[in-house]
């Protein structure tokens, strides 16, 4: 089995709870096309893409999924240090509330809050 086989039912339960901007399809053609990059640990995985604002160039987790002390112990330190190797200037990640719980230990703070509205139905 190939890391993206194993970390792929894990992007797929992630994108369950998201409101729906990406498919597993989408994602694999993201990375597949360079705009995503995937960091695979042994029980999880993260999905990132790296963005130019006009004041900071961010590295961003779009997608994470699996063991949640492994992603945070040993994955994000890893993410970090590419990302300061990347010239990037911060750090960002999009998720439920209750990532605000285990994150702000590390450093995380919410800087703004996501709100959307379904125009289809």
């Amino acid at each position: 089995m190939t890391p993206w086989e194993k970390c792929r039912p894990l992007i797929q339960a992630a994108l369950a709870t998201s409101p729906g901007l990406e498919s597993i399809e989408d994602v694999e053609r993201l990375v597949d096309e360079g705009k995503y990059l995937v960091f695979f640990g042994k029980q999880s995985c993260a999905v990132a893409e790296i963005a130019q604002f006009a004041q900071h160039k961010a590295f961003i987790i779009q997608h994470g999924g699996g063991d949640l002390t492994e992603l945070l112990d040993i994955l994000e330190p890893k993410m970090c240090e590419f990302a300061r190797s990347e010239g990037c200037t911060m750090m960002m990640g999009m998720g439920r509330k209750g990532w605000e719980r285990v994150t702000e230990k590390r450093g995380y703070r919410f800087g703004y809050l996501t709100m959307y509205k379904d125009l289809l139905h």
